[in-house]
């Protein structure tokens, strides 16, 4: 009975470190510690004719022991109902890149990025699965401690067309 009991705790043993329960999370996660916080500020649409600009909110917190962070924001555009989209970030040491995954209000899947980080810009990138999705890059660019830029643009032929971009302040 001693001996089953002592084999179960190592199995459990050994399966929890292979889980990787006690690493740390990549050094590469702590160069993202700027999009932390809560933002506000203002989304302009590249809306031919029409000038469309809305409210928009945003909160940025690490998870599951620093490996990832949350990205939470609404937008609320005049005479609607704010959107909801959930960003999650994290750092493949393999691939040595940023990867993200989208959940929004407008698709059915999620968006997947990848990127890398190179002074105060983040620089994400869609790979889409299918053919006809269109391939996105998305720029998070750090203006100082309390003001963030955002935007984000599709790709038309050899050209980048923005789709919008976010001028964000950090709240208290």
């Amino acid at each position: 009975m001693k001996l089953c009991f002592s084999a179960l705790i190592l199995v459990i043993v050994s399966v929890a470190a292979a889980q990787g329960h006690g690493n740390k999370p990549p050094e590469e996660m702590k160069g993202l510690d700027f999009l932390v916080g809560t933002w506000t500020g203002k989304q302009n649409f590249n809306n031919p004719g029409t000038p469309l600009v809305g409210d928009i909110s945003l909160k940025v917190h690490s998870f599951a022991a620093g490996r990832f962070l949350e990205e939470l924001s609404a937008t609320t555009l005049p005479n609607a109902k704010p959107t909801e989209v959930h960003h999650f970030l994290s750092y493949n040491p393999t691939t040595k890149t940023y990867h993200a995954w989208w959940f929004n209000d407008t698709s059915n899947t999620p968006t997947e990025l990848e990127g890398t980080l190179v002074g105060n810009q983040l620089v994400l990138m869609s790979h889409p699965a299918n053919s006809n999705a269109p391939v996105l890059r998305a720029t998070y660019d750090k203006v100082s401690s309390t003001a963030l830029n955002y935007k984000l643009e599709m790709k038309a032929g050899d050209n980048w067309q923005e789709l919008f971009h976010n001028s964000l302040k950090k709240g208290k």
